[in-house]
């Protein structure tokens, strides 16, 4: 187990306290408390992808088959753990409660419910719970950069899971790719998911990162996930046979849709919303992911029964 090191179990520790955090209460501000899910969601899914991290790599290393080196695998939690901290600690200093909304809400923006300078938030006081989960970041941080410059995680070569039957790149596979990058352009960008009519009459047009932040989140992960299984594939290294693989293309197409399927039908804004013409692009885009992954697995299937190979 020298691959394991205290920094490393660091990490894991801090990312209990992570997963611990976002289910607790961060704010009250105006006399309601606001929990960390609902309170600063985009920032809750950076705690949850650091904590996920830290642990998922803390587990492949001490099973052996972590997919990169001991370094990489120290460098990786320390930065996802950093963007982790500096977005809960912006949200410290500047809480998004009564943020000016744009005309054009899209994936940037002005106003705190965006990025402002703390002078110009709300005032809100803070419980236990960010404080939490500010210190599990920190403990992510120091733990992944201090294996990362280790003596053990220098000795630690990556030993990644690959299939002996490959397909490189193929017309599928690149279909794949282009519905994982279009099921988040359209839907969650600069791209017109709702529009609202305001008390004044005016219309705001929104993307659909603000109004359904874990959607938004979670389709970012799908398209990320998809884009480096098909790089991973490209080059000869994708960890299942052919037919494995692009049924998990398919399954993780799926999810995207079921989510991207599921606020269409139920708008954050309730009935109120107009439902833009980008959100049905995001939809045929994730579905294309789906089918994709089925049309690879199927024209592969005379492969599949080759097991796989540690490298």
């Amino acid at each position: 187990m020298q691959r394991i090191t205290l920094w490393l179990g660091l990490a894991v520790v801090g990312a209990v306290l992570q997963l611990y955090a976002i289910t607790s209460d961060f704010y009250v501000f105006e006399g309601e408390t606001r929990d960390a899910w609902f309170g600063i969601p985009h920032a809750s899914n950076l705690l949850l992808l650091s904590a996920l991290a830290a642990v998922a790599l803390f587990a492949a290393t001490a099973l052996g088959r972590n997919p990169i080196s001991g370094r990489g695998i120290g460098l990786i939690v320390g930065i996802v753990g950093l963007v982790a901290t500096l977005q809960l600690g912006y949200r410290m200093i500047a809480p998004p409660f009564d943020g000016f909304v744009p005309q054009n809400s899209n994936i940037i923006g002005s106003g705190c419910l965006f990025y402002c300078l703390p002078s110009e938030a709300a005032s809100a006081d803070l419980l236990a719970g960010i404080w939490i989960g500010f210190i599990g970041c920190l403990a992510v941080v120091a733990g992944g950069f201090l294996h990362a410059f280790s003596g053990a995680a220098r000795n630690t070569p990556a030993n990644p899971t690959i299939a002996r039957s490959q397909t490189g790149m193929t017309p599928w596979l690149g279909l794949a790719a282009l519905g994982a990058a279009g099921q988040f352009l359209f839907g969650y960008t600069f791209f017109t998911f709702y529009s609202t009519i305001g008390d004044d009459g005016s219309t705001t047009f929104w993307s659909g990162w603000l109004p359904s932040p874990h959607t938004s989140s979670f389709v970012l992960a799908m398209t990320v996930i998809v884009a480096g299984l098909v790089w991973y594939a490209s080059r000869g290294k994708a960890p299942l046979n052919p037919m494995a693989f692009g049924i998990l293309i398919a399954v993780l197409g799926l999810a995207s849709t079921s989510r991207i399927l599921y606020r269409i039908v139920e708008s954050p804004f309730g009935g109120s919303a107009d439902i833009g013409f980008a959100a049905y692009l995001s939809l045929l885009s994730a579905v294309l992911i789906v089918v994709a992954g089925i049309a690879h697995a199927v024209t592969h299937r005379a492969v599949a029964s080759a097991p796989s190979r540690v490298s």
